[in-house]
């Protein structure tokens, strides 16, 4: 970060914190442990510039790509660009330049907290869409992301942009998931070194046990044995330790060895209620806790709140009375113009470094080439004649052979890129990487020797 300081991401964190409790507040549902927990890392990842992308240009394809394994967590997420929305929008009103501005369709905004969890509205849990295309998965159930994860990155380097990065975060209980496992393994056999994992390790799901009863070990048990380079601090809701870790991942990062950094923090944090209890469930609108839990903030930052310390009013009230502390919580940021210099000018200097991608050429002419899917004008090596006892799959091996080998002639790349659970052979999918003709065969994807592979090495996989 080199405009943004500690005490600049304090008030953001705080200001982001209370976003997360209004928007819960009047919706009653969504997740508030989760999201609380994981506040440091989110803005430490979004402002310190190791993550380098536009906030402005989501689609970009060169930018590093963020993907939240944690869905349920999103609250967070649009907490965050809600406060980034708002200060760019105010920047521009100030200076007119349009160098400020974010299109209203990709970016939170105020009035989109209004609508958490409403049909058309902002969903429940992480969505690659709209608003939210910062987000480059749809994801949700724990663990659904981290394979995922894995294919990007793996797509990503093997497109020849191995310097493009792929961010994720994720809680530690869902590295019990069969899919962690798998998808550990298939990162470091891919020699995915452009993965990173960020691991929010708060000790609890949703059940009261701790996770440690279950589960032997920590984040470096589960990691180093997998052959992934790990870094980790016992302090997570700390900026300086969250950005020296991040700075020795850097620092320890080898070739081909995938990437996690792990961060022991409180779920619940600063929520009044902690740990699984403030898992999935909000406090009660405008309970008692709910506005206790206000007062910090309120004495921090000389704020008050309209209806503070009463029970909710109806309905069209309520959102009335919520847009209303909404605002006056984000106040804490748009009316310092400097902190708004801070946030907009940080967030640009940070899209500078995403490299230009005007003169990428994504040869997609091959998908439209009839030639490939006329099989009237298949050559007769692909067939088998009649009344030849030929099991499908063989046919299969052959015409994936064939198909590659033209691609390869006619565009210099291969149309087919292919993996299964050990059984490359098996199902006859190997032909994708083996010679037909002249063309000698794309051959089986190798981390050390064989980067234009084109058939992935897997081991058994059950989930992914």
């Amino acid at each position: 970060m080199h405009l943004l300081d500690f005490k600049d991401l304090e008030i953001i964190k705080d200001v982001t914190g209370q976003l997360i409790d209004f928007t819960l507040n009047l919706r009653q549902s969504g997740h508030p442990g989760g999201s609380r927990s994981k506040i440091h890392i989110m803005l430490t990842l979004i402002f310190s510039g190791k993550m380098q992308f536009d906030i402005r240009h989501p689609e970009l394809p060169l930018a590093d790509r963020f993907i939240l394994a944690a869905g349920h967590t999103v609250p967070l997420v649009y907490a965050a660009l809600a406060i980034i929305g708002e200060a760019f929008k105010k920047r521009f009103e100030n200076t007119k330049e349009e160098r400020f501005i974010i299109d209203p369709a990709k970016i939170i905004l105020l009035d989109d907290l209004l609508k958490f969890r409403h049909r058309g509205g902002l969903p429940g849990h992480a969505e690659f869409s709209g608003k939210t295309l910062f987000l480059k998965f749809n994801t949700g159930p724990s663990g659904h992301g981290l394979p995922v994860s894995v294919g990007e990155a793996f797509a990503l380097k093997r497109a020849g942009h191995p310097d493009v990065k792929v961010w994720l975060l994720e809680g530690e209980t869902a590295l019990s998931a069969g899919t962690s496992h798998e998808a550990k393994n298939s990162a470091w056999g891919l020699g995915l070194d452009n993965l990173y994992w960020l691991i929010d390790w708060n000790n609890f799901g949703i059940d009261d046990h701790p996770v440690n009863t279950v589960i032997n070990g920590t984040p470096d048990d589960w990691f180093k044995p997998y052959g992934w380079n790990v870094m980790g601090t016992e302090n997570g809701h700390s900026w300086k330790e969250i950005l020296e870790t991040l700075k020795k991942l850097d620092d320890s990062k080898e070739p081909n060895i995938p990437n996690v950094a792990w961060f022991k923090t409180k779920k619940g944090y600063g929520y009044g209620i902690y740990d699984n209890k403030s898992h999935g469930s909000p406090h009660k609108a405008n309970s008692e806790i709910f506005w206790k839990t206000r007062e910090d903030f309120m004495n921090r930052y000389d704020v008050d709140f309209i209806g503070y310390g009463k029970p909710p009013p109806e309905e069209e009230e309520f959102v009335k009375q919520t847009r209303e502390n909404l605002k006056r919580v984000l106040n804490v940021v748009l009316s310092c113009d400097d902190l708004v210099g801070k946030i907009t000018d940080e967030l640009l200097e940070i899209a500078e470094n995403v490299p230009n991608s005007r003169h990428i050429k994504l040869n997609s002419e091959v998908f439209y080439d009839k030639a490939f899917f006329d099989y009237k004008r298949y050559p007769k090596e692909v067939f088998f004649s009649p009344g030849n006892h030929v099991a499908n799959r063989k046919a299969l091996r052959i015409w994936g052979a064939w198909i590659n080998a033209q691609s390869a002639e006619k565009y210099g790349r291969p149309l087919f890129l292919a993996a299964s659970a050990d059984l490359a052979e098996s199902t006859n999918i190997i032909g994708f990487a083996e010679a037909f003709g002249n063309f000698s065969g794309y051959g089986w994807y190798n981390r050390n020797t064989n980067n234009k592979g084109v058939l992935l090495p897997q081991g058994i996989t059950e989930f992914t």
